[in-house]
């Protein structure tokens, strides 16, 4: 069967859609941007200390074990991957090891994100992430068949699942980066996060983070439209942590609130906490003020922009490319969702024309 696939040109940000047998949705996604997940996966700053890593014995012994556990308890997400890498004509491991950089030690990466997060009225989500990236993000529309659709940020070459999703079950999911010190065996994180998009509602989605195990993790910041509701949980290395918010705003950015295990604490992430801990909201906040408070730089708010590398594990010094790359704001009151690319210029449409896909007059690829 064939997969329609349309592509529209956002200012500064592309939007995808595909629409058909999930499979075959994937792979006609690796075949469409096969240039762009070639140019990513070995442009990606970490990719030769994981490929360095992946010939050690240690790296492959965890690896074997890492993909083992995902291809088996995740049969369905990593039949995506595969789909994906045969569509974009790379080996299966070259897209698998990428999509486990975070999960394997020592963290392969510091990059992080931001979330803020208030019931009844917006879920914000800033995707920060290196410079060399600014206008490759895609906004991903699936809707494959048996399924309902997700529209999600897209790295090329990654499953749709570790930025930021809206699901046609009426949840929206902001994912910040926690990289812990001894990720667990288990299944990736990625993996987790892709199954996720299945959860029917907020305590199903609570209940799937909190008994599905993955080897690094993400503090996964939810919010379900329908009620308003809205929480937190880190998930990583095995454990879990849930905090469901009562009349206040929830925030999180790149280390651990509520578990305690070994992990590596950024600057950055330290200065972006203590910002969202000390904001004075105004009586009535709408999504102009959240994207004022995730875009406006350091100490107004907590957008990101190039800086020294900060030393992680003997990293070497540089410079740390981490920027802001895109801004995500669903108020749900109005079940609206607004983006902001880094460069380009905010665009806002309903949730359901979101989950729509790219909107008419779209030019069809494929």
């Amino acid at each position: 069967m064939s997969v329609a696939v349309t592509v529209a040109e956002l200012d500064g940000l592309r939007w995808a859609g595909l629409r058909g047998p999930r499979i075959e949705v994937f792979r006609a996604l690796g075949e469409q941007f096969r240039a762009e997940i070639t140019e990513a996966v070995h442009t990606l700053p970490e990719w030769p200390g994981l490929t360095d890593y992946a010939r050690t014995d240690q790296g492959l012994v965890r690896l074997s074990r890492l993909s083992a556990l995902t291809r088996t308890r995740h049969p369905r997400e990593y039949a995506e991957l595969q789909a994906m890498a045969a569509g974009a004509n790379l080996p299966e491991q070259t897209l698998l090891l990428v999509n486990l950089r975070g999960d394997l030690p020592p963290p392969s990466t510091t990059a992080g994100c931001s979330d803020l997060a208030w019931p009844g009225r917006a879920l914000a989500h800033n995707e920060d992430g290196g410079a060399g990236l600014i206008g490759r993000l895609l906004l991903l529309t699936l809707h494959c068949d048996g399924d309902l659709p997700v529209t999600a940020l897209w790295y090329p070459g990654m499953l749709p699942s570790n930025a930021f999703a809206l699901t046609g079950h009426g949840l929206a999911v902001g994912l910040d980066h926690l990289p812990v010190a001894e990720p667990a065996i288990a299944p990736g994180r990625h993996f987790v996060a892709r199954a996720l998009h299945r959860a029917r509602d907020l305590d199903e989605a609570i209940r799937l983070l909190t008994t599905l195990p993955s080897a690094g993790g993400f503090a996964y910041n939810l919010a379900e439209l329908s009620t308003g509701r809205v929480a937190h949980v880190e998930a990583v290395a095995g454990a879990s942590a849930v905090q469901e918010a009562g009349d206040e705003p929830l925030w999180h950015t790149n280390h651990l609130r509520h578990l305690t295990l070994p992990e590596l604490v950024t600057l950055s992430s330290r200065e972006r906490a203590k910002v969202l801990d000390s904001l004075e909201p105004p009586a009535e906040p709408g999504v102009d003020w959240f994207l004022d408070v995730l875009t406006s730089a350091h100490p107004r708010g907590v957008g990101v922009n190039a800086r020294p590398r900060e030393r992680v594990f003997g990293s070497p010094p540089g410079t740390d490319d981490s920027a802001t790359l895109c801004t995500c704001v669903v108020d749900l009151a109005a079940a609206e969702f607004t983006v902001l690319p880094r460069g380009g210029r905010r665009f806002t449409c309903s949730v359901a024309a979101a989950l729509a896909g790219p909107p008419a007059g779209s030019a069809p690829r494929g």
